[in-house]
């Protein structure tokens, strides 16, 4: 990725714009104005970030959004200068992912977009991951008495506190069919810019509900994403835009950005391409996607794409020309513009560090501090919450695994889940691959935290009926998997133990009770465990808990917290492994010697 590249121009209209040009000249008319002196002809700047995943802050020099800030404002700087616009868009998968920004549900963020002036962002499936409310301000996940909370609290919360409108043509409600009605969500909006009244639908991927926790969707859909956008797009234009943009989270991929009619370095049949070719002509001028966390800087259909990467590594931009009373003229497509802070001696590539600023349109760039002053308050609430001591003393390191299969951590998080759910035999947790536990708990007093950080998702716990062959079904099948990567996602169990035995090349599990009695294969048991490994179960013909259900369930972390705070005193990693709750062969064919 570079700091600094020329722009790709893609002419529109061209003889139209010949015409135009010779009929103003015969009349001895400038074609840029009206009679009366005023610009005709605007140069509309749009900016798209996508993906951003709640990586507000530099890594490396490279991102952050008060570094954002730097470049957006030398942009408007020089839309200003020649009587142009810009206009800031988002393309979803906002929010989840940074620690800060999940702690605050989203906060964090909101206040820096509001701050960086953003004009719409489009719904994508990440921005229903945190569910109800729960977040570092002391809300909590369940209200009181026994109602099911909102399980779209947070989504609806960031959008109540956005001063710009969350997009969502083709998100439904299942019971009305229609798309949902929520404060600040809506289909489409239109911003007035000048002297352009611009139309912006927002859409997301067909299946993008498939992709976040199944609690947090139940009962919305999503339709395909033609009629949401033609029909949307047709309203705009009846209320008067003069152009029309939409906001995808769907996307594209590309390698290659020299000629944006070159699409043979993109995947072709990539979602948002086509789409774009699906679209009646000339109804929507321009795209601005996301998703895949790739990049785009083509025309497909006679319709500029952009988008660029994620994580605020780099910012998407099309510059668009528009003619007052007959739309666009031309369009002008930039490649993805990565966020640097410095940039090398080649004058190119992003610099890890070094005094020379990066530059943008012939301006340095500087960070923008308001953008700093804006998150502050939501950081500070997150700090405070991150310092809240859990009454707990760690007297060593609790590692994930430190061996490959016995995992001190691992089986602290089983033992909260069984606690959570009384009526459960047994609790099946969770290992230290990706979606798992992603840190080890340093030794001394325990914080919220570093508890946090292990594990800062928000799965709840659920219950499971199943038999002995099941449960030992599932977790043969953990194992299978896990020896063909590095065991590092062998799930920890709490109120059983697992024997593993080598029969020549195959292995055999055997379940048995903390004191040595084992568990019959019909017996049914109740297995407490997360919403993730109830969907993997269910492969075993497993009844998964309803979504109702699930929604609400405790969640893991707190759950933890709770069990950990209720302990109290001392903890070390001997007193959470002892005695082992996996016993395995030191050496088999079934079962490599070097694991």
């Amino acid at each position: 990725m570079t700091c600094l590249r020329p722009p790709i121009v893609v002419a529109a209209a061209l003889v139209a714009a010949w015409v135009l040009l010779a009929g103003s000249a015969l009349a001895g008319q400038d074609p840029a104005t009206d009679p009366h002196g005023a610009t005709r002809r605007v140069t509309l700047s749009i900016v798209g970030t996508t993906d951003l995943h709640g990586r507000v802050f530099p890594n490396g020099g490279r991102g952050g959004l008060a570094l954002l800030g730097g470049y957006l404002r030398n942009l408007r700087a020089a839309r200003q200068a020649d009587g142009g616009a810009m206009l800031l868009l988002d393309a979803g998968d906002t929010f989840e992912g940074g620690t800060a920004s999940n702690i605050s549900e989203g906060a964090l963020v909101v206040d820096a977009y509001n701050a960086l002036g953003y004009d719409a962002l489009a719904i994508g499936n990440h921005e229903f991951d945190y569910g109800a409310v729960d977040n570092a301000a002391g809300k909590s996940a369940t209200p009181a008495g026994d109602r099911t909370p909102d399980m779209r609290g947070a989504l609806k919360a960031a959008a109540a506190r956005a001063r710009f409108p969350f997009l969502a043509a083709n998100l439904i409600d299942a019971a009305t069919g229609r798309p949902v009605e929520w404060p600040n969500v809506r289909p489409s909006t239109i911003v007035d810019t000048a002297g352009l009244r611009v139309g912006i639908v927002g859409v997301m991927t067909r299946y993008g509900l498939t992709r976040t926790l199944a609690a947090n969707v139940q009962g919305l859909d999503t339709t395909a994403l033609e009629p949401a956008v033609e029909s949307e797009a047709r309203r705009l234009r009846r209320r008067g835009a003069d152009l029309v943009v939409m906001l995808a989270h769907a996307g594209g991929a590309c390698f290659r950005f020299d000629d944006p009619t070159d699409l043979s370095s993109c995947d072709d049949d990539a979602e948002i391409f086509q789409l774009a070719r699906r679209l009646p002509p000339g109804l929507v001028d321009a795209i601005v996607a996301g998703h895949t966390h790739r990049a785009v800087a083509h025309e497909v259909a006679g319709i500029p794409i952009v988008q660029a990467y994620s994580r605020g590594s780099a910012f998407a931009r099309v510059d668009l020309t528009v003619e007052r009373g007959a739309g666009v003229v031309s369009a002008r497509l930039f490649p993805p513009q990565a966020v640097c802070a410095a940039v090398a001696p080649d004058g190119w590539s992003c610099a890890n560090g070094g005094d020379t600023p990066a530059t943008y349109e012939g301006t340095p760039v500087r960070p923008d501090q308001s953008i700093v002053v804006a998150m502050q308050p939501a950081l500070d609430r997150v700090n405070r919450w991150r310092a809240e001591p859990l009454g707990v003393t760690l007297e060593t390191p609790l590692p994930r695994n430190p061996d490959g299969i016995e995992s001190p951590l691992g089986n602290l998080f089983a033992d909260a889940l069984l606690a959570a759910a009384p009526g459960a035999d047994l609790a099946i947790g969770m290992g230290g691959r990706r979606a798992g536990l992603r840190r080890d708990l340093p030794a001394g007093a325990l914080t919220r935290g570093p508890l946090y950080d292990v594990f800062a998702f928000d799965n709840r716990i659920v219950e499971l009926a199943m038999t002995g062959a099941q449960v030992r079904q599932a977790l043969a099948r953990e194992l299978t998997r896990e020896l063909a990567r590095s065991l590092r996602g062998i799930p920890s169990v709490s109120g059983i133990r697992v024997r593993v035995a080598c029969d020549g090349d195959r292995r055999e599990l055997e379940i048995v009770r903390p004191s040595g009695t084992p568990i019959g294969p019909d017996e049914t048991l109740v297995v407490a465990t997360t919403d993730f490994f109830a969907r993997r179960a269910a492969r075993d013909a497993v009844a998964v808990p309803p979504a109702a259900v699930q929604a609400s369930a405790p969640l893991v972390r707190e759950a933890v917290a709770d069990w950990v705070g209720t302990r109290g005193g001392r903890l070390g990693a001997a007193d959470l492994v002892t005695p082992p709750r996996w016993e395995t062969p030191e050496r088999g064919a079934c079962f490599p010697a070097d694991r």
